[in-house]
């Protein structure tokens, strides 16, 4: 068994405590194109039958009802199955600020006849709605729809670009960890170096400055510097100290 609605939406006319008409009789065109007999007699003596008040929801939501169509209430006319919609106070919001204009009811299908109402909802594009909600409790693979494939191709592709991010990242961080260990190395190149530097400069003064002491130790004073040293007192070394 499954379910169906109708290729034609029904106009929603409601009057308060007036019968409104829920569905129409005889050969009618589901949305697939199928067609199905409804039998007037049998679909409104199922939902005597039944005991159970229609419900009336949004968009074929099969979710919380906007109300509720009473099951004594559905009487079979000339051109269609009519009733008396008592509705909740979101179903009064809807209606009185015109944000619905249709109704679209949904069958039980057995074959090509109608077996069953099994709800009515409010609509404005009936022919626009999802198959997977229209044929309620009919399995639908969603996998073969087109939509689908799109949105699964698009999903590979956003997968492959962030591997190759990704990818390109770490090869970032991998060039950049060289770098480091680059300077690092040229740090301590630079600074060994600077030290044999240093050392040889150290060197060098010692060098350098034990010849000037060498030679200050060599060095005699003339007549004319002693003579002066012992003016003021001093030895040859004290003298040569202060030079």
């Amino acid at each position: 068994m499954q379910k169906s609605v109708i290729q034609k939406p029904l106009s929603l006319n409601f009057k308060e405590n007036e019968l409104i008409k829920v569905s129409p009789i005889g050969e009618v065109v589901g949305l697939d194109g199928r067609k199905f007999k409804i039998s007037g007699e049998s679909l409104v003596e199922n939902i005597q039958k039944n005991a159970l008040d229609i419900v009336l929801d949004e968009n074929h939501s099969f979710g919380g009802a906007v109300g509720w169509f009473d099951k004594n209430s559905f009487e079979l006319k000339s051109d269609g199955i009519y009733a008396k919609l008592e509705l909740n106070k979101k179903g009064k919001e809807l209606i009185e600020n015109r944000v619905y204009k249709y109704l679209s009811p949904v069958y039980d299908v057995s074959g090509g006849s109608v077996v069953a109402l099994d709800s009515v909802g409010l609509v404005n594009r009936p022919n626009l709605l999802n198959n997977a909600l229209n044929h309620k409790g009919e399995k639908v693979d969603i996998k073969d729809s087109n939509e689908y494939k799109a949105l699964e191709k698009e999903l590979n592709e956003v997968k492959a670009l962030n591997e190759a991010f990704k990818k390109e990242l770490d090869e970032l961080k991998q060039s950049s960890k060289a770098d480091e260990n680059k300077d690092e190395d040229d740090k301590l190149e630079l600074n060994s170096r600077l030290e044999k530097i240093e050392k040889s400069l150290d060197a060098m003064s010692s060098i350098f400055g034990k010849k000037d002491l060498e030679k200050n130790e060599k060095q005699t004073l003339s007549d004319e510097e002693r003579k002066i040293a012992l003016m003021l007192g001093l030895s040859d070394d004290e003298y040569k100290g202060a030079k």
